[in-house]
């Protein structure tokens, strides 16, 4: 698992976690220091969080049917069919066909990795937490 993580996604992912989390930190007016650090550690871990949890998703296939669906939508209606046929007129044979929903699934081309956003979102988690549970 670990092999196959991009080092570059990994420190592009903590560096803006860590963006986050110091300007946080700089504009935060929490009185008491460890408050503002464990706060910003955990702000510095929303962002790659969520925008993994969106890559995790979109791997999983949550999102195929819905891209799917308004493809088709977009292709059968009126403006589009004047402009295909425009376009078959000009040049034949140049207009994209959709296929079955299963022609489509196998189409799709790989996926950007959810991995990276995780793991950096993870690490800036769990300091926060560390910190947290250390100054009770």
């Amino acid at each position: 698992m670990l092999l196959s993580l991009s080092k570059k996604q990994l420190l592009t992912n903590l560096i803006v976690g860590g963006i986050c989390g110091l300007l946080y930190f700089v504009f935060s007016h929490d009185s008491i220091f460890a408050n503002r650090l464990i706060n910003s550690f955990f702000m510095a871990s929303l962002f790659p969080l969520i925008f993994g949890g969106f890559r995790l998703v979109n791997t999983l296939g949550a999102f195929d049917l819905f891209v799917y669906t308004h493809r088709k939508l977009w292709k059968y209606g009126k403006v589009h069919e004047k402009l295909e046929e425009e376009n078959e007129a000009i040049a034949p044979n140049s207009t994209e066909q959709l296929g079955t929903y299963h022609e489509y699934l196998s189409s799709i081309e790989s996926r950007p990795s959810y991995k990276e956003p995780l793991i950096a979102g993870g690490l800036y988690l769990t300091v926060s937490l560390l910190m947290t549970f250390l100054t009770l």
